[in-house]
């Protein structure tokens, strides 16, 4: 007798026979019974915050997703998302790695709130951050390798199990790049126009099974009249990203937070991104003194 699992409506990359057992949101102990001596985990890293800068700020990326058997253990770390930052120049926050046993799933990269160099990626397959807007047209940041080797995007659009960090973008038409897709998306690009009357847009957060946040965007041209919109969180696989805020003659626009693995991204307000989805949706960037969107907290499955 053959088994099909795509006729199990439960099926979640677990073997028939197994159960969710216990649904974990916080560091800590863990009691499993004497007689078991493994386990299916599940882990999803904490979503990396947006940055917030006095033009445009980058998206946050999306927590990593990881699963297998590992042997039984009594304690756990589930990853925080990354915390928000005010005030212009200020990068964003990573998330923190969930881990239980021998199964780790990293955190999101940082938002970029600065155009310095870019850090390298997290390990753990976690999305890339997005970078502030830059003349010079800065990539973000790169996605890290999978704790089972699949590997890494490079910073810009790149597809990979992470998905990279969006390019900021300035000049007479802001157009950054948005955060790559893959298992967890990228954070979008800020984007800032310097002529008045051009629009200004953030870039959009990368799709996957996590979103990525969007970026902010900003316009500073003399007397500006442009539209300017921030970037919308990139949609999860069952829950929509956050919209990005700003229109008409408004000089400030936040990005959206990432759709999460359990819950919907954050609606960006004003000059205050939105908050990635529990789960580990990345954080919306914020602008023009603004607040940064916070990364979604991590969560930790296990099954046996």
């Amino acid at each position: 007798m053959s088994a099909n699992i795509y006729n199990n409506p439960s099926f979640s990359d677990t073997p028939y026979g197994l159960k969710l057992q216990q649904t974990i949101t916080s560091s800590g102990s863990v009691t499993i019974p004497s007689n078991i001596k493994r386990v299916y985990a599940v882990c999803i890293g904490g979503g990396g915050s947006g940055g917030s800068s006095a033009q445009a700020g980058g998206g946050g990326g999306a927590g990593a997703f990881s699963a297998g058997w590992t042997y039984a253990t009594n304690t756990c770390t589930v990853g925080s998302g990354g915390a928000t930052v005010t005030g212009g120049a200020s990068n964003g926050n990573p998330g923190g790695a969930t881990i239980y046993g021998m199964v780790i799933a990293g955190g999101g990269a940082a938002g970029r709130g600065t155009s310095t160099a870019q850090a390298a990626g997290i390990m753990g397959g976690a999305g890339g951050g997005g970078n502030v807007d830059t003349a010079t047209g800065r990539a973000g940041t790169a996605s890290g390798i999978s704790y089972t080797g699949a590997p890494s995007a490079a910073a810009g659009t790149n597809v990979g199990y992470g998905g990279g960090g969006g390019t900021g973008n300035s000049g007479t038409t802001a157009a950054p790049g948005a955060g790559g897709a893959g298992v967890s998306g990228g954070g979008g690009g800020g984007g800032n126009s310097t002529t008045a009357g051009n629009a200004a847009t953030g870039g959009a957060g990368g799709q996957g099974l996590i979103g990525g946040g969007g970026g902010s965007a900003f316009n500073s041209g003399a007397s500006p009249t442009g539209i300017t919109t921030g970037g919308a969180g990139g949609a999860g696989d069952k829950f929509a990203g956050g919209t990005g805020s700003g229109s008409g003659t408004n000089t400030v626009g936040a990005g959206g937070g990432g759709g999460g693995f359990i819950a919907v991204g954050g609606n960006a307000s004003g000059n205050t991104g939105g908050t990635g989805g529990d789960g580990g949706g990345g954080g919306g960037g914020a602008n023009n003194s603004g607040t940064s969107g916070a990364g979604g907290n991590g969560v930790l499955y296990l099954y046996y």
